[in-house]
């Protein structure tokens, strides 16, 4: 009978016992736990937070362009009309061009920002141009209604009680339908019409709740001279920080799956797939843009929505796909699968289906 192994502790510390179990580790891609990130970093990378950030800084750029020229004073009517006219649409521009170019910038996809910005300014002017004549007529019905509801109508002053309730919500409608444009964007210039829809929703939400503050916004910060510019300042902020928002708390709720990178340059970050096919890889064309990694090929995997069965794809990359620490070649994903691609590690979950 042979002598029995001894494998001792100083055996199992050997280098080349180390290298062996990382190298294994490293075939089968074991990435084991992983802790979540800091609620900081949760935090910037919600969609609602840096889209609401985006677009409030759009919205204060449009105020700015036109604010040196504006003046609630002014006795030359044609100059009053004409910036009056362009106002809102060249704060629905800056509002579209922040929250078109901000997925894009925090992904450091150059050319999604780039692209997405560029429509999104388009969009929100053109728009905005287009809908001065809804929202103006709805203000305007509003604002009549308003009038004759104050009992002791003063020249010059805001309404009060009833009156100024009713004026309020007449400006939040208007900027409701103001409020389209800037929102939708994102979704014409990646031609998604989930991404659209989100954001028309929120570019409404937003304008109603922007509007339905910039009358108490005015009446706390209206200057002694009887210029409203902090008052549109902080207005038009406050309209763009609500559009962004709500387009990225609309797309929270209603995103049915999605992928958290839990490694990588940027852990943390949540990717909602919302085309039926949704293109992994390091070219900056891919719908999921994983960059700094020498691993992955500029189309590494395709993720297939097939009726809410979500099926991925390795395409045929020399380094390959792994799911749970296996290689694949197409398999069929589950909610909490880890997705390793090169260095980087995503996880997949998918919404329940109600039915």
């Amino acid at each position: 009978m042979a002598d029995p192994i001894r494998i001792t502790t100083a055996d199992l510390q050997r280098p080349e016992i180390s290298d062996y179990v990382e190298m294994q580790r490293y075939l089968q891609r074991d990435v084991g736990e992983i802790g979540r990130q800091p609620w900081l970093i949760r935090v910037i990378y919600a969609n609602w937070f840096y889209l609401s950030v985006a677009s409030a800084v759009g919205g204060l750029v449009g105020w700015a362009c036109l604010e040196p020229w504006y003046d609630d004073t002014s006795t030359i009517e044609e100059e009053a009309d004409v910036i009056g006219l362009l106002i809102f649409p060249i704060v629905a521009a800056g509002i579209g061009l922040f929250l078109g170019a901000a997925e894009g910038i925090i992904c450091r996809n150059p050319l999604r920002a780039v692209r997405c910005g560029a429509v999104g300014l388009g969009i929100g002017f053109v728009g905005g141009l287009l809908t001065i004549i809804p929202a103006g007529i709805l203000f305007a019905v509003m604002a009549g209604i308003a009038m004759s509801l104050w009992e002791n109508p003063s020249e010059g002053e805001m309404p009060t009680g009833l009156a100024l309730l009713v004026l309020m919500m007449g400006r939040g409608a208007a900027w409701a339908v103001a409020g389209i444009p800037a929102g939708i964007g994102q979704g014409i210039a990646l031609r998604e019409k989930k991404v659209m829809i989100n954001g028309l929703v929120g570019g409404v939400l937003g304008g109603l709740i922007g509007g339905l503050l910039f009358d108490p916004i005015s009446l706390v910060l209206i200057a002694d001279d009887g210029q409203a510019t902090y008052s549109r300042a902080v207005g038009f902020a406050t309209i763009g920080l609500f559009v962004g928002l709500f387009v990225g708390l609309v797309e929270g709720w209603t995103k049915t799956a999605w992928l958290l990178m839990r490694k990588g340059p940027l852990a943390g970050k949540q990717f909602i797939m919302f085309k039926d096919t949704t293109v992994l890889g390091s070219s900056p064309k891919a719908d999921i843009y994983l960059f700094k990694d020498d691993a992955i090929e500029p189309r590494h995997a395709l993720i297939t929505n097939r009726g809410g069965r979500f099926e991925i794809e390795d395409c045929n990359t020399p380094d390959g796909t792994y799911v749970n620490g296996i290689p694949v070649t197409r398999t069929v994903l589950r909610d909490g699968d880890k997705i390793v691609l090169g260095k980087t590690v995503l996880e997949f979950s998918v919404k329940e289906s109600s039915a």
